[in-house]
């Protein structure tokens, strides 16, 4: 399922094996998807789920405030003066939830997908680590503002393009997460990669 009808789209194959009348049948077809969710006028969200190993997946775009260019512009020209006011960019995250059980007990109750969590043995297999690959421009604010990135050490790898670099607890893991298939997204996608984080810890310190 992606979006949010809380059901997968249909298509010509399922609605025939519905039995529909022809003109339910193009009305079932023709309806619209609401793929993603206005949360403000330069905010979006979708969220997505169905597949083996993952949980569900939330995704959230950002853009530039089109409809308020004077703000854009302020905005921008406070940050080119102001480091710790950095100016606005457009930007796509997506959160993905591994599956295995063990989420049930962090994972809040109202959360899309919470109901697919308890429904599973609560017995994790995973070995919990922090691993991330980040454009070095932003490594050094994501150290400041992500607890569970300031736990890892910087390492550069020959595999990777030069203005990347890895942030890991563990050689070990490196070997096993680089492979070929992601070295070739990360050089496709190029420096519009800000970072991707695999992580068992929480972004904010815990207090305790």
């Amino acid at each position: 399922m992606v979006g949010f009808g809380g059901r997968k789209a249909p298509t010509a194959e399922s609605v025939e094996a519905e039995g529909l009348p022809k003109s339910m049948a193009d009305e079932t077809l023709n309806a619209p998807v609401e793929l993603m969710k206005e949360k403000s006028p330069n905010e979006f969200a979708s969220y997505a789920t169905g597949r083996q190993n993952i949980a569900f997946v939330d995704l959230s775009i950002t853009l530039t405030k089109r409809y308020s260019p004077l703000s854009t512009i302020a905005e921008s020209a406070i940050g080119f003066f102001i480091e710790s006011l950095p100016a606005p960019v457009e930007r796509m995250t997506a959160i993905i939830y591994p599956f295995d059980g063990k989420e049930a007990l962090t994972v809040p109750g109202q959360v899309p997908g919470a109901q697919e969590l308890r429904s599973k043995d609560s017995k994790s297999s995973y070995d919990g680590f922090v691993w991330a690959v980040v454009n070095k421009e932003s490594m050094k604010a994501l150290r400041d503002e992500r607890y569970d990135v300031s736990l890892t050490t910087t390492k550069d790898n020959p595999k990777l393009p030069i203005w990347a670099t890895v942030m890991t607890e563990s050689a070990e893991v490196t070997d096993l997460l680089l492979t070929p298939e992601l070295v070739k997204a990360i050089e496709a996608a190029g420096e519009l990669v800000d970072h991707l984080i695999i992580t068992d810890q929480p972004i904010d310190k815990p207090l305790t």
